[in-house]
């Protein structure tokens, strides 16, 4: 039985504080959400809050100020108790905008990943920069009593092409949960899927199969089925997705809805998703969105700087669709937790990955102790764009003619090389210097790059990297990186930003035999050439250091 309280404060913090928060703790028991005090089921009356208009780059709502008085006023009037945010400046200060929701009894739902550094679904990596950065923001947000969940993924993985992804936000989780209990934190870890019918099956079952230490602590769904009174439970695809989730064993909310192609939107799912329909199953919902941006899903208008609010009859129908529902729930100490864990996705033509098998943890030190046993390596740890586009080239011919295992990725396989979790520049330098050895030393090159031979490296056996600690402080060899039951326990896109800034024609689709969406196709030949060898390094690297690994450069 899973039954954790969610604490955001490390027991430092709170020894080092004698405030007494204003907001209860919730807890987790099995499949629902409870109000630790009260013992009181909790449905979480939400919506997205992003305000983008106004101002250039990514915006951080908790940290402005005229925004945040000017919101939280409304979001007491709206009626709501949670809000989900997308994209903070964690080098910035929230400690004023957060007690102004602690006081008004808003709870925090908070995306870990960022435009900059999140898992792309064309080209998925985890590495050290992405793992700290996403750690920087633990350490900004922990002491807060209102941050109640961190969702480390949205939309990654939408259609079977980028099913790969889903390996590595899988390991992500599996990483920011260990590095949360290195804390003393036990703020629960989710992701938000983009319940496409051919995949949705298998992502459902993915992130909760394996052992605990892998697995979600909740799971979302971005649903934009429902829309306009003359939908209903049954024809929206709302009764599926709620079958689909009737003996999950963790906690499942709609971490988006809100279908806007009726307008104006009167809310009508509201009912469904608090009441008898869904609210025995789902911990309610996160509306998408509170802002009017160019996609036009906002319930009010407003402005970077500008006190001004303007809202629209999306507002008013929402508050009075919430004020119509009063979620009973059951009472935590009679809720008796039941259900089994699910059963791991087979990889098969429309699931590309091998479920119980994960991409090994990141480990600064584990890439670094390799780049001092390489004799012939880059004259410089910085290349340019146009540096790093022929560095892809060169390590696409080099895979392309020699095994490049070490730094290759094959999730179908649950292939993950010893230093697959490098840097895209280390990856390469890697590659350059596999390229010299084959050659005896004669020549130590990467095109027009400038490259050095080093006589005598500082690290003399390259296997003895493997035993470097990883990035949450374990030592090990990184291929020990299990997800499955069967194993021993232990920037555009991708997850960071809006959904629905993105065109979504996909919105209305419904599947009426859902049960069916992880397909039964064959499992992919254990000897095929998808995505793996010296094919997919040179796929994925010469398109990463042109594309994806440019980011790193």
């Amino acid at each position: 039985m899973k039954f954790a309280t969610l604490a955001s404060a490390s027991l430092g913090a709170l020894c080092a504080s004698s405030v007494v928060a204003a907001i209860d703790p919730l807890t987790i028991k099995g499949s629902k959400w409870f109000n630790s005090k009260t013992g009181e089921q909790f449905y979480f009356k939400g919506i997205a809050y992003q305000p983008r208009t106004g101002l250039s780059g990514n915006p951080d709502p908790l940290a402005d100020m005229v925004g945040c008085k000017r919101d939280v006023a409304v979001f007491k009037d709206l009626g709501i108790n949670s809000i989900r945010v997308y994209d903070v400046d964690y080098t910035k200060s929230h400690d004023e905008c957060m007690k102004l929701l602690e006081d008004a009894g808003i709870y925090l739902l908070l995306d870990m990943p960022s435009p900059q550094y999140s898992i792309n679904r064309a080209e998925p990596h985890w590495d050290h920069d992405t793992m700290s950065h996403w750690q920087a923001k633990v350490d900004a947000f922990a002491k807060y009593p209102n941050l109640v969940a961190w969702i480390a993924g949205n939309e990654v993985a939408n259609d079977v092409e980028t099913t790969p992804s889903a390996a590595f936000v899988k390991a992500a989780i599996r990483d920011m949960k260990a590095y949360l209990k290195t804390k003393k934190l036990t703020t629960p870890v989710g992701y938000a899927d983009n319940d496409d019918p051919k995949i949705r099956m298998n992502l459902i079952n993915f992130f909760n199969c394996g052992d605990e230490g892998s697995r979600a602590d909740f799971y979302g769904i971005n649903t934009y089925r429902w829309c306009g009174d003359e939908t209903n439970f049954k024809t929206s695809g709302y009764e599926d997705i709620t079958k689909n989730m009737t003996s999950y064993t963790i906690p499942s909310l709609l971490t988006e809805y809100g279908c806007n192609l009726v307008r104006p939107r009167t809310f009508s799912e509201v009912k469904s998703l608090y009441g008898t329909d869904m609210g025995n199953i789902f911990s309610g919902g996160i509306l998408y969105e509170y802002t009017e941006e160019d996609n036009e899903y906002g319930v009010v208008k407003v402005s970077f700087g500008d006190s001004k609010v303007e809202k629209n009859s999306d507002y008013d129908n929402f508050k009075k669709a919430l004020a119509a529902v009063k979620p009973q729930g059951v009472k935590m100490d009679s809720y008796k937790a039941s259900g089994k864990d699910s059963v791991c996705p087979a990889a098969s033509s429309v699931w590309h990955v091998k479920s119980d098998v994960l991409p090994p943890t990141p480990s600064q030190a584990r890439c670094q102790c390799m780049i001092d046993s390489l004799g012939c390596t880059f004259k410089s740890d910085k290349l340019s764009t146009d540096e790093g586009k022929l560095v892809g080239e060169v390590v696409g011919n080099i895979c392309g003619a020699t095994s490049c295992d070490e730094i290759s990725v094959d999730t179908a396989k649950g292939m993950y090389g010893d230093f697959s979790a490098c840097s895209s520049l280390q990856r390469s330098a890697w590659a350059v210097n596999k390229n010299y050895e084959n050659q005896n030393g004669a020549v130590c090159e990467a095109g027009d790059v400038e490259t050095k031979t080093v006589s005598s490296p500082k690290q003399d056996d390259i296997k003895e990297c493997l035993n470097k600690k990883d990035d949450n402080g374990t030592a090990g060899k990184p291929s020990d990186s299990s997800s499955g039951s069967s194993q021993d326990d232990d920037k555009n896109s991708s997850s960071g930003s809006n959904s629905k800034d993105e065109d979504s024609s996909d919105e209305n689709d419904s599947d009426e035999n859902d049960s069916d969406d992880s397909g039964s196709d064959e499992d992919i030949d254990e000897d095929s050439d998808t995505s793996s060898g010296a094919s997919a390094v040179a796929a994925q690297l010469s398109a990463a250091v042109a594309a994806a690994l440019l980011l790193a450069f």
